[in-house]
């Protein structure tokens, strides 16, 4: 995966602002006015399905909301399970577009590839932090990759010999010292899951008594339900009564806290993108419907949704730059598909 997560970046971004959210204490991103401002384009009508990431779901639904008022006979159809359901629904065209919190798998582009000829075009829409949650009571000060795996995973591929059940084991006296560890995490489906297990599991397997939930929020309501649990989820699904236990990549390496400034300089180790995949065929026009969607995603008002849903907006350059390729082809696509998308 390319690393686009540079300090440079942050230089001319953005500001930083404070949150005015109690729940949020992290200093939130003000979204670089220099960012493309999207503009109504003509004839955008019928229907459009989105499938895939259930974390990506409310930013989604905030993108349906600003486009329908925009376009009022657009109608767009958000089905946001899980990240494991976007690459099929993309491939066998029961979706417009897949919404992913991770990238597509190797086996996944070689199945839309030898369907359809040509790979699936890849279009980056935020960064995230993947953050790891306690109960705010909890007084842990930070975990390494390696802890984490020997907490969540059965096999410690990442090297610790040592299986991590009680939070005695992270140094936590008083009432911390004899509980017991409770797990929480996501199901199969989810992309966040797969993309946990790839980068704190090395790819490895679960424990049998971790408890799958099927959304981002339902985690972090169980570890607030919970004050002797751990769970991960999205920087953005915070709330005020769980905490982001500081990671590092290893031992002797700083702990570093999960916000947007180590998110884009790349030193919070569980940073990821979030995605949007298309159907696009070389030198074929794509519906006005889906150009639309992807071009307000990475607009102005596109970034303005994704930090609202706590997430992170992309450097400047590169939005500036997918809105330009995204706009150029419109005049061809309105003209091949007038009135919708493909349905």
């Amino acid at each position: 995966m390319k690393n686009v997560f540079r300090t440079a970046t942050i230089l001319g971004l953005v500001g930083m602002i404070a949150s005015t959210s109690p729940a949020n204490a992290q200093l939130k991103p003000v979204v670089d006015p220099q960012i493309q401002s999207y503009a109504k384009a003509t004839a955008v009508s019928g229907t459009l399905t989105v499938a895939g990431s259930e974390t990506m779901k409310g930013l989604s639904h905030r993108w349906e909301s600003k486009l329908r008022e925009i376009y009022p006979g657009l109608a767009i159809k958000i089905e946001g399970i899980g990240s494991e359901t976007g690459p099929p629904a993309l491939i066998e065209g029961k979706a417009h577009v897949a919404a992913m919190s991770r990238q597509l798998t190797k086996k996944e582009v070689e199945e839309f590839t030898k369907r359809y000829g040509y790979e699936p075009t890849e279009v980056p829409v935020a960064a995230d932090a993947l953050a790891v949650f306690v109960h705010r009571d909890n007084p842990i000060s930070g975990m390494t990759l390696d802890e984490l795996d020997a907490v969540f995973c059965k096999e410690h591929r990442r090297g610790l010999n040592e299986d991590r059940i009680s939070w005695s084991q992270f140094g936590l006296s008083g009432e911390w010292s004899d509980a017991a560890i409770t797990l929480l995490g996501r199901n199969k489906a989810s992309g966040t899951s797969t993309f946990f297990r790839e980068h704190a599991c090395g790819n490895g397997d679960f424990k049998d008594n971790m408890k799958t939930e099927p959304g981002s929020a339902s985690v972090v309501v169980g570890v607030k339900k919970d004050r002797n649990a751990i769970g991960f989820s999205g920087i953005g699904y915070r709330t005020s009564f769980v905490r982001a236990v500081p990671l590092a990549v290893a031992k002797d390496k700083p702990f570093v806290e999960p916000t947007f400034e180590t998110t884009i300089d790349g030193s919070y180790p569980l940073r990821r993108h979030l995605y949007l995949y298309i159907n696009k065929a070389p030198k074929a026009a794509v519906p006005p419907a889906v150009t639309e969607f992807v071009k307000f995603a990475v607009s102005q008002e596109g970034q303005q949704a994704v930090v609202q849903e706590g997430f992170f907006p992309l450097p400047t350059a590169q939005l500036n730059s997918l809105f330009a390729a995204w706009s150029q082809p419109l005049q061809a696509a309105t003209a091949a598909h007038p009135t919708s998308a493909r349905d």
